[in-house]
Parts: C-alpha cells; sequence; structure tokens
C-alpha cells in the first residue's frame, strides 16, 4: 500500500499523502477512485505513468 500512495503522489504532484491515502483506501475497498479531474492531455500522462509504474489507471470525461 506504501507503494500506492507513493506512485501517487510521485506522479500528481499535486497531492498530498493524506490526499494520496483516500484515494489508495478507496481504491482498495470500492474498487476504483478518482485521483483527479483536469485536462484531457493532463489526465493522459497521469494515466500511462500510473500503468507503466504497474497500477490500474482509466480515463473518464467529466460530467
Amino acid at each position: 500500500m506504501e507503494y500506492v500512495v507513493k506512485t501517487l503522489m510521485e506522479t500528481v504532484t499535486s497531492l498530498t499523502q493524506p490526499q494520496a491515502v483516500n484515494i489508495m483506501m478507496e481504491a482498495h475497498t470500492s474498487g476504483l477512485a478518482l485521483v483527479i479531474t483536469c485536462a484531457q492531455e493532463h489526465a493522459e500522462f497521469y494515466c500511462e505513468t500510473l500503468k507503466n509504474r504497474g497500477l490500474s489507471s482509466t480515463i473518464e470525461p467529466d460530467e
């Protein structure tokens, strides 16, 4: 679990440790979690970086 928190914080540098822990716990308990809402270009970068580091990640449109 520490790896997930560290990876989230290194990928999305605006996340604080408590935010990253909350995201990790949400994903752990419910199977998915919203990491960030941002521009498509940034979302693609974050998604690919998380995938390259072994985490599941998808992009969904903001509604």
